[in-house]
C-alpha cells in the first residue's frame, strides 16, 4: 500500500491535469455536438428533400461507422487533406486565436495541438449525429396539431419551432441527451490513441511505469472513481433540470 500511496502522491499533479483536460474536452465537444445536432435533427424533418437527404446521410454515416476509426480519419486523414489543399495548420490557427485573446503565452511550444484539435472535432461530429436523432425524436413527439395551430395564428415555422415545439420537446429530450453527455465523458478516453494527454492516458502511462499489481489496480480504481464522479454529477444535474422543466410545464397548464 505504501507503494500505491507514493505513486499517487507523485502522479497527483498529472492526474489533476488529466482530469481538467478531460472536462475541457467534454465541454468543447459537447458544445460542438449540440451546434451540429440541432440543425441536423431539424434537417431530418425538413420539407426540402436536399436538406433532409444531407442530414440523413450525415447521421446514418456517422452512426454506422466506429468512433475509433472516425478519430483516426480526422487526425491522420482530414488533417493531411486540409494541410495539402489549403495550407491549414491547426497549431497556427490556435496560436492566432490565443494571440487575439492576448493569451498566446498559454500556447505550449513543446507539443503539437493538432491531434487535440482534430480529435475534438471528430468526437463532436460523432456525438452530433446521435444527439440529432434525440432532437428529431423529441420534436416528433410534440402533437402535430400544435404546429398547425401556431401556424394558423400567424407564427412562422421558425417561431413555431422555437417557441412552441422545442420547449415541449426539451422535457422529453433531457434524459437521452444526458445519456449521450455521460457517454461523451467516457469516450474522451478514445483520444488517447491520438496521443492526447487526458485522464485515461495519464493513468495508462503511470500503470505502464510500474510492475506492481497493487499499484496498477489502485491507479485504475482512481481513474474509475473520477469518471464515476463526473458522470454521476451529470446525472444529478439532469434529474434536477428534468424536475424543473416538469414543474414549469405543469405551471403553464
Amino acid at each position: 500500500m505504501d507503494a500505491l500511496w507514493n505513486t499517487l502522491v507523485i502522479k497527483f499533479p498529472d492526474i489533476v491535469t488529466g482530469t481538467i483536460l478531460t472536462l475541457v474536452f467534454f465541454v468543447v465537444c459537447g458544445i460542438l455536438a449540440m451546434v451540429i445536432a440541432i440543425p441536423a435533427g431539424l434537417g431530418r424533418l425538413s420539407r426540402f428533400t436536399v436538406i433532409r437527404a444531407v442530414s440523413t446521410f450525415y447521421v446514418e454515416t456517422i452512426r454506422g461507422t466506429p468512433l475509433l476509426f472516425q478519430l483516426l480519419v480526422w487526425s491522420f486523414g482530414v488533417q493531411i487533406v486540409v494541410v495539402s489543399l489549403f495550407g491549414f495548420s491547426a497549431d497556427q490557427f490556435i496560436f492566432q486565436i490565443l494571440t487575439n485573446l492576448n493569451s498566446n503565452n498559454l500556447y505550449p511550444t513543446d507539443i503539437s495541438l493538432a491531434p487535440i484539435f482534430f480529435g475534438m472535432i471528430g468526437l463532436g461530429v460523432n456525438y452530433g449525429a446521435y444527439m440529432a436523432e434525440v432532437i428529431r425524436a423529441g420534436v416528433q413527439s410534440v402533437e402535430h396539431g400544435q404546429t398547425e395551430a401556431a401556424l394558423s395564428l400567424g407564427l412562422s415555422r421558425a417561431q413555431t419551432t422555437r417557441f412552441i415545439i422545442l420547449p415541449q420537446a426539451l422535457r422529453i429530450m433531457i434524459p437521452p441527451l444526458t445519456n449521450n453527455f455521460i457517454t461523451l465523458v467516457q469516450d474522451t478516453a478514445f483520444l488517447q490513441i491520438l496521443g492526447v494527454y487526458e485522464l485515461s492516458l495519464v493513468i495508462q502511462t503511470a500503470v505502464q511505469a510500474t510492475s506492481s499489481p497493487i499499484v496498477r489496480w489502485g491507479l485504475y480504481a482512481v481513474a474509475l472513481a473520477i469518471y464515476f464522479v463526473i458522470c454521476y454529477s451529470l446525472a444529478l444535474i439532469s434529474r434536477r433540470a428534468e424536475r424543473r422543466t416538469q414543474r414549469t410545464m405543469a405551471g403553464a397548464h
